[in-house]
């Protein structure tokens, strides 16, 4: 059986929605795609939630492998909107290698928070040479690695190396209670009609970055259970 995650569920519609035969059980949802038995779960955003969350989805469930998805921004210029990132530093060798040319293979890092200047990307991937940016993966990777069960992370890119973030995390989401701030977020963009354009352009592009992702990673799945 394969695990897989997502912070979010804005993430995991698509994937859900090819998932078939749906059975719901408190903290995952399981399916099949193809051939592969598959369930899905949600880490939460940050490496605090997603470090408890996939400590006990593993636990519990008990997966042959993980694969987890998501956003990242982009650190390397050279990456685009929905390009998809596989984690050569986080992701067991062997399932790097049934991948295709069309997924980019790299070094992700992980922060506590997101990116929001270009000149904070800029100067990671200086410091690093990493490709993107989450906040998850790391968090992930370990609880993989103490439990032995082999990871492939993938990340697709939901905002640029040269592409400022159009609010702080705080006005939009709620770490500790993992949950949206519709009303807060509103009243920054009231209070900042500038930063309501650059707002609606990221909207727009997660489409673009969760249909790539989706893609993606059910062509993972169908291919690890092959």
């Amino acid at each position: 059986m394969i695990a897989v995650t997502f912070a979010l569920p804005q993430e995991s519609s698509a994937f859900l929605r090819a998932l078939r035969g749906q059975r719901r059980a408190e903290g995952w949802i399981g399916g099949s795609i193809g051939a592969a038995q598959v369930l899905v779960a949600h880490t939460g955003m940050g490496l605090e939630s997603a470090a408890a969350k996939t400590e006990a989805l593993l636990a519990e469930a008990r997966p042959e492998r993980l694969l987890s998805g998501g956003f990242a921004g982009a650190l390397d210029p050279r990456l685009r909107l929905g390009d998809v990132l596989a984690a050569t530093n986080f992701s067991a060798p062997e399932l790097l290698t049934p991948l295709g040319d069309s997924i980019h293979r790299g070094v992700l890092v992980s922060r506590p928070r997101p990116l929001e200047l270009v000149e904070e990307k800029s100067a990671l991937f200086r410091e690093t040479g990493a490709l993107a940016v989450d906040m998850e993966t790391a968090a992930i990777a370990a609880a993989c690695a103490r439990a032995g069960v082999p990871l492939l992370s993938l990340r697709a890119i939901s905002d640029r190396a040269d592409q400022a973030l159009p609010a702080p995390l705080a006005e939009w989401f709620d770490l500790a209670r993992q949950r949206p701030r519709p009303r807060r977020l509103l009243m920054y963009l009231w209070r900042r009609p500038a930063a309501i354009a650059p707002f609606v352009r990221f909207v727009r592009g997660l489409p673009v970055a969760r249909k790539a992702l989706t893609a993606a990673m059910i062509a993972c799945v169908e291919g690890l259970a092959g």
